[in-house]
C-alpha cells in the first residue's frame, strides 16, 4: 500500500491513533502511539526511538555495555521506518490502527540488532540462491485468571470438543485475528490445564513471521479485554505442559513457485536440496536452540516423553523427533521444527533456521538415517542443549550460522541473552543446579509470563 490508500482506509474507519510497533529481542512489541494528526510527517521523516530498545530483556532491564546500542551509542535514538504493507486496523483497540517497521542509524544503515532486520537479511541470501522462503509457526498458550495467574480450568482434555466453547475469548481470538488478515485454520485444547493451540495459515517471507509477530502480542491484548492473562511462557510449570512453537518451513523456487523439497521420483518424496536442507537443521542445531529455546527457562521444556524433543534427531510423522517431516507431498511439503519453544522470537527463529538450512545446501550437509521409532528410547542420539548457556556457547563457535545472521546482528543477541542469564544468577540462589532443573523459579514466572 501507499499512503494514499492508507489515508483512505483511516478515513473509513475513523482511526485517531497509530501505533508504530517493532520487535523486542525477545518478539515482545515496542513503539509509541501517535495521533493521527502527526501521521504523514512521521511517514514522511521516520519518528525517533531509544537504541536501548534492542537491549531490553523482558521487563525492559538494558543490558548496558557491549550490544552495539544503548551506552555503546552514548543511548542515542534510532530513527523508526514504517512499513506501510502492514498497516492494519486494530479491531480489539478503540479508533486504532498501527504499522510495523524497522530501525535505521540517521544516516539509513539498517541497525541490525533488529530482528526483523536479520530475518530479512537471510531472506534476501535466500532470494540471491533462488528461493523463497514459506513458514509458518503455531503457538500454544495458556488462558489464565489476571489475578491469580492460574489457569481458568484444570485437566488435560486434549482435543476435547466440549472445551473448545469453555470461554467466549476463543471465539474472539479467532474473529479478531481474521479481520487482522491472518487466515484460521485449527483450534483445539491441548494437554496442559486450560491450554489451547490455534492455528493459522503460512505465508511467504516477512510476512509470515509479521503475522506471527501480530498473534503473539494482540492475544495478549485480547486476554487482558477478558480478564484473563494469556502466556506463551515455555515452561511456566515444572508439572504441567510446556508451550511450544513448532516451526515449520519450506522452500520454493522463486522463478517458477514450485515446491523445491518435492520430488515425485524419490522414495519418500522429498527432494536431495530438502535433505540438504534437514542435514543444515541437524548440524547447527545445538546454536539454533539459542534462538529455538532464547530464555533460562525454556529448556526445561526438553523433557523426555512429553512431546518436546530432547535429542537432534530427525523422521518422517516422528513426534518424538527435534525435525518431523511432514506427510503432505506436492506444494504442501515441508519439514516442522519441533525444538521451538512458546517464548521465541518469530523473526529469530525463521532466520536462524533459514540460514541453517541454506547453509545445508551451500555445503550439501548429508542428514543420517530418519529415525523410525521412539527417539525418547535411544541413547545414543545427540542430546538438545540443557541450558541457555550452553546453546549461546555453539552460537558463539558457528562462524556460518554468525556470518549468515550478520555479526552486529549476534552481537546485540549474544549479549541480551548474557544479560538475562546473569539477571537470572543473582536473584536465585541455585541456578544452575539440578534443583534448578527440576523446578519453575517464581522468579521466571516474574519474568515471563506476563509479556511473553
Amino acid at each position: 500500500m501507499d499512503l494514499s490508500e492508507v489515508m483512505k482506509i483511516i478515513e473509513q474507519n475513523k482511526i485517531e491513533f497509530i501505533r508504530f510497533e517493532s520487535p523486542d529481542i525477545n518478539g515482545i512489541s515496542r513503539g509509541k502511539l501517535v495521533a493521527l494528526a502527526n501521521f504523514e510527517r512521521v511517514v514522511e521523516k521516520g519518528l525517533a526511538m531509544v537504541s536501548d530498545l534492542l537491549t531490553w530483556d523482558a521487563q525492559a532491564d538494558v543490558a548496558w555495555q557491549g550490544s552495539g546500542y544503548a551506552e555503546d551509542l552514548t543511548f542515542a535514538d534510532l530513527v523508526f521506518r514504517p512499513d506501510l504493507s502492514t498497516f492494519k486496523v486494530v479491531p480489539w483497540a478503540d479508533h486504532t490502527a498501527r504499522v510495523l517497521g524497522d530501525l535505521h542509524f540517521y544516516d539509513g544503515r539498517p541497525a541490525l540488532g533488529s530482528s526483523r532486520h536479520v530475518f530479512k537479511h537471510i531472506l534476501d541470501v535466500a532470494q540471491e540462491m533462488g528461493f523463497t522462503c514459506r513458514s509458518g509457526h503455531e503457538y500454544e498458550f495458556y488462558l489464565l485468571n489476571a489475578e491469580t495467574k492460574e489457569p481458568i480450568f484444570g485437566g488435560h482434555q486434549i482435543m476435547t470438543t466440549f472445551k473448545h466453547e469453555a470461554h467466549p475469548i476463543l471465539r474472539d481470538i479467532q474473529r479478531t485475528m481474521t479481520q487482522m488478515g491472518i487466515e484460521i485454520t485449527t483450534c483445539n485444547t491441548e494437554w496442559g490445564p486450560a491450554q489451547y493451540e490455534i492455528n493459522y495459515s503460512p505465508a511467504d517471507g516477512i510476512a509470515a513471521a509479521d503475522q506471527s509477530f501480530t498473534w503473539k502480542n494482540g492475544l495478549k491484548e485480547i486476554g487482558a479485554r477478558h480478564g484473563l492473562l494469556i502466556t506463551m511462557m515455555t515452561k511456566p510449570w515444572i508439572d504441567k505442559s510446556a508451550n511450544g512453537s513448532h516451526f515449520h518451513i519450506s522452500l520454493l523456487d522463486a522463478k517458477t513457485g514450485e515446491n523445491a523439497f518435492y520430488d515425485p521420483n524419490s522414495a519418500d518424496g522429498l527432494s536431495q536440496l530438502c535433505r540438504w536442507f534437514i542435514g543444515g537443521q541437524l548440524a547447527h542445531a545445538c546454536a539454533l536452540a539459542a534462538f529455538l529455546a532464547p530464555t533460562v527457562n525454556c529448556s526445561k521444556r526438553y523433557q523426555p516423553n512429553s512431546y518436546a524433543p530432547n535429542t537432534i534427531s530427525w523422521g518422517h510423522e516422528n513426534r518424538s523427533v527435534g525435525i518431523r517431516v511432514k506427510a503432505w507431498r506436492g506444494k504442501g511439503t515441508h519439514i516442522e521444527n519441533r525444538m521451538a519453544c512458546g517464548s521465541s522470537n518469530p523473526y529469530l527463529v525463521a532466520a536462524a533456521s533459514l540460514a541453517a538450512g541454506l547453509d545445508g545446501i551451500r555445503h550439501q550437509i548429508e542428514p543420517p538415517a530418519p529415525i523410525a521409532t521412539n527417539a525418547y528410547k535411544l541413547t545414543d542420539l545427540p542430546k538438545t542443549p540443557t541450558t541457555l548457556e550452553e546453546s549461546l556457547a555453539a552460537l558463539r563457535n558457528d562462524e556460518a550460522l554468525l556470518d549468515l545472521l550478520t555479526r552486529e546482528g549476534m552481537q546485540t543477541f549474544i549479549v541480551d541473552k548474557e544479560y538475562e542469564i546473569a539477571k537470572a544468577k543473582a536473584v536465585i540462589p541455585d541456578y544452575g543446579t539440578a534443583e534448578w532443573h527440576s523446578r519453575v523459579d517464581p522468579w521466571e514466572r516474574r519474568e515471563f509470563m506476563e509479556l511473553i
